[in-house]
């Protein structure tokens, strides 16, 4: 109890040096608000959350809706969190159609919203994430059936890119890469989740570590109680057409950090990434990011995403920056790339397919 009070008002002082957030403007980003764009395109949910619908079904990256804010300041983490169903349900669009809500950790911004939106967005939809994830969705009452712990060799290791990783569809069938025994697995959509790892808040630290080896009963109350877990993972994602080929390949970076973590391995059909989202936050507290990531990457759209402030912010108004972020200083590291950085419910469309 207290390390966690000594984590908290480090991490207080921290931001509260910098509370004050700015226009998107002010730090260098430019930021689309796209309400009407022609299929196929995702949806930025804010923070780490996406949103995908394709041939009839979908895919959910890590909605986070509800945003508190400590001392009710924006810009200040909170010390206790609690997820706000009305939010949730005021801004949380349609996904009856998802089959997968892929969660890369288990820190509130990434997990506290996902039993509602299990509940009520997105009733057919199967978590996919590491046991900590599995451990803290048990307080929640979330049918066991719909949650599908990662198991470590499931996980791809980017140290050894030329090991094959595990597709997961949308049918519920798992595959190594590259291995075409047997019917194709049913479903049009297939994730592949990645060993990555989550940057330090500040001073390179990670104020919120640790797991949960257990299932919970009840959820934890505090911002401290919401642990990363034992794995932080990247998804690569494909979009299939009607032969189990895919048309999209998307590259999802849960958050930044050291390369290669989250580098994807090598794909046995040798297609290239089509679309990256990059997680802005943190960007300067590993080294290379995200300059190597891209090297490997080399997208064909680059979009940035969990780039706007979600301590006490309201969804419902234009976003303002995280505090202490650089970004002038991470645009400066896109290499070639002009990344898209949408406002948060607005639509970005995906490039031509090829």
């Amino acid at each position: 109890m207290r390390d966690n009070t000594l984590r908290w008002l480090l991490l207080a002082l921290v931001l509260l040096i910098g509370a004050c957030t700015y226009l998107p403007a002010s730090r260098g980003l430019t930021v689309t608000n796209k309400t009407v764009v022609a299929e196929p395109k995702l949806q930025y949910l804010g923070a780490g959350g996406w949103l995908i619908h394709w041939r009839g079904e979908g895919v959910l990256l890590a909605p986070s809706l509800s945003n508190p804010g400590g001392f009710g300041a924006r810009g200040i983490p909170p010390l206790w969190v609690k997820a706000n169903p009305q939010r949730i349900d005021t801004f949380m669009p349609a996904a009856s159609d998802v089959s997968m809500l892929l969660v890369g950790h288990a820190h509130y911004d990434h997990l506290l919203d996902v039993p509602r939106v299990l509940q009520i967005q997105a009733p057919n939809a199967i978590v996919y994430g590491s046991h900590t994830v599995a451990h803290i969705l048990h307080a929640a009452h979330i049918d066991p059936a719909r949650v599908r712990a990662l198991q470590p060799s499931e996980i791809a290791n980017p140290r050894k890119p030329s090991a094959p990783g595990t597709w997961f569809y949308s049918g519920r069938e798992t595959r190594k890469d590259g291995d075409s025994t047997g019917a194709r697995p049913a479903g049009v959509i297939r994730a592949m989740p990645i060993q990555s790892e989550h940057a330090g808040h500040a001073f390179g630290i990670n104020f919120i570590q640790g797991q949960y080896d257990d299932n919970l009963e009840t959820l934890p109350k505090t911002l401290f109680g919401w642990r990363l877990g034992e794995v932080t993972v990247a998804w690569l994602i494909d979009l299939l057409d009607a032969q189990g080929k895919p048309v999209y390949r998307l590259h999802y970076q849960d958050s930044a950090a050291t390369p290669p973590l989250g580098f994807p391995p090598l794909i046995a059909d040798g297609k290239g990434i089509d679309v990256e989202i990059l997680c802005a936050a943190s960007w300067d507290q590993v080294h290379a990011y995200p300059a190597a990531l891209l090297r490997v990457t080399r997208p064909r759209t680059l979009i940035l995403g969990h780039w706007e402030n979600f301590f006490g912010n309201d969804p419902g108004q234009p976003a303002r920056t995280i505090p202490l972020q650089d970004y002038k200083g991470l645009l400066e590291r896109l290499l070639v790339h002009k990344p898209l950085v949408p406002e948060p419910f607005s639509f970005v469309q995906l490039p031509p397919a090829q």
